[in-house]
């Protein structure tokens, strides 16, 4: 198979998400296979810390700290990114925050917050970044949903519907932009082992039900959510568009034996 399959030498990816786990992660595989790469985050501190490890490691990075609740710093990310680097070549948005509780308990306020950050953002930035895409004919779009976006939740509803919009985007864009060669997919993780599944994590009774209906038997580890990314972005991917790839040990397919 030719090492070139997954080379990203020349492209320029824009990851938000990226100061800490699996957009961390993420940005450091698709620096470590050629890809220039914008760290974005909140964390200024942590977008600083990527990228140094990242430099060290000998890629090509920068931070630009970006809150994705502000339309108007997505919209400065966006210029940014463009002004330095020229293009987006790869746009993966990482970013996510997931209220508890019954559905019939989210306030206006809850639903508002979940969809900003969860859907609105990535709607946001695709809207900014896809039309210099499509001069171009060519871009990719990822975008990291959940197992809980393809299946029902009693604890984490909202979550998974904000979720589920995310796959349903990333089909429409595909249909939309494939004609420009624009290639769009989601990547559902399960319990990935991130300071964001802390809570579940941190709880034996909720890791022992988890890991019974886990055929593997354990959680899974960022860097194994950021090889399906770079493939995603390479030519190794290259026929792969408006599909949700699962990376959960196998959760949602088992019967619990």
């Amino acid at each position: 198979m030719p090492s070139t399959l997954f080379d990203l030498s020349g492209k320029v990816a824009l990851v938000t998400g990226a100061s800490s786990g699996m957009g961390r992660a993420i940005a450091g595989a698709m620096g470590a296979h050629g890809a220039t790469v914008v760290v974005s985050s909140h964390d200024a501190e942590g977008c600083a810390a990527t990228v140094r490890e990242m430099q060290a490691e000998g890629s090509m990075a920068l931070a630009v700290v970006c809150d994705m609740t502000q339309p108007e710093q997505i919209r400065a990310l966006v210029e940014t990114t463009l002004a330095q680097l020229g293009r987006v070549d790869v746009l993966v948005s990482c970013v996510g925050m997931a209220p508890t509780g019954s559905v019939l308990a989210v306030s206006a306020a809850d639903f508002d917050a979940a969809m900003a950050v969860n859907v609105q953002s990535a709607v946001l930035l695709t809207k900014l970044i896809v039309p210099q895409m499509a001069e171009r004919k060519d871009g990719i779009l990822i975008y990291l949903a959940s197992i809980a976006g393809v299946r029902g939740n009693r604890n984490i509803g909202l979550y998974g519907l904000s979720k589920a919009s995310l796959i349903q985007l990333a089909r429409n864009l595909a249909v939309e932009f494939g004609p420009d060669n624009i290639r769009a997919n989601t990547i559902s993780p399960g319990v990935i082992e991130t300071a964001f599944a802390r809570p579940m994590l941190d709880s034996p009774e909720v890791m022992t039900k988890r890991l019974a209906l886990t055929p593997l038997r354990r959680v899974g580890q960022p860097n194994e959510v950021a090889g399906v990314a770079v493939m995603l972005a390479s030519r190794a991917g290259a026929f792969i568009t408006g599909q949700n790839l699962i990376i959960d040990g196998g959760t949602v397919i088992s019967d619990g034996n």
